[in-house]
């Protein structure tokens, strides 16, 4: 099994729990357009709602210019991870830069219908964390959730986050890198 070292972005490969699928985590790079348009169109609108904390259109994620975006991002400054099996994303890893109150960055995951539960969030979550604590120049991290969403409040949760505040179905989470 090889190592995702949080200074480079070469591919792991890791075994999911239950089943023995082994999967890819890697950079979300150009070229990758085609799958992260599948990835969205294959999540159920539970699963979007559950991430967005509102219906989401799915048109607006699909469109050319936003996946574009997405597999072209400033690597200095985000970090979006691919989990790959068979050929398809079935979740995705975001860190982003600075957009939150506190000058923290911002994380979160995104994990197909089918492999929720699995083991592949936690995963995710292990190497940006990872990244963060090595990387990143802020001392907070922010992460918000559907107060719906009890997978990813748990999961947040195991990784040491405290909640910050509960507004309109939301929570806001703070994690203190160092």
């Amino acid at each position: 099994m090889k190592s995702l070292s949080p200074h480079s972005l070469e591919c792991e490969v890791r075994v999911l729990g239950k089943t023995g699928a082994e999967i890819e985590i890697r950079s979300l790079r150009p070229g990758d357009e085609s799958l992260l348009r599948n990835f969205y169109l294959g999540l159920s609108e539970e699963t979007l709602y559950s991430y967005y904390n509102y219906r989401m259109d799915r048109s607006v994620l699909i469109r050319e210019e936003k996946i574009e975006q997405e597999c072209s991002y400033d690597r200095d400054v985000h970090m979006r991870l691919a989990a790959i099996h068979g050929g398809e994303i079935i979740g995705l890893g975001i860190l982003l830069g600075s957009f939150c109150p506190e000058e923290a960055s911002e994380i979160g995951h995104l994990i197909s219908d089918d492999y929720q539960g699995r083991g592949i969030a936690t995963i995710l979550m292990e190497i940006l964390l990872s990244h963060a604590e090595l990387r990143q120049k802020g001392d907070w991290i922010c992460a918000q959730t559907s107060a719906r969403n009890a997978g990813a409040r748990k999961l947040l949760q195991k990784f040491g986050f405290t909640i910050k505040s509960r507004a309109d179905g939301e929570i806001s989470w703070l994690y203190k890198i160092r």
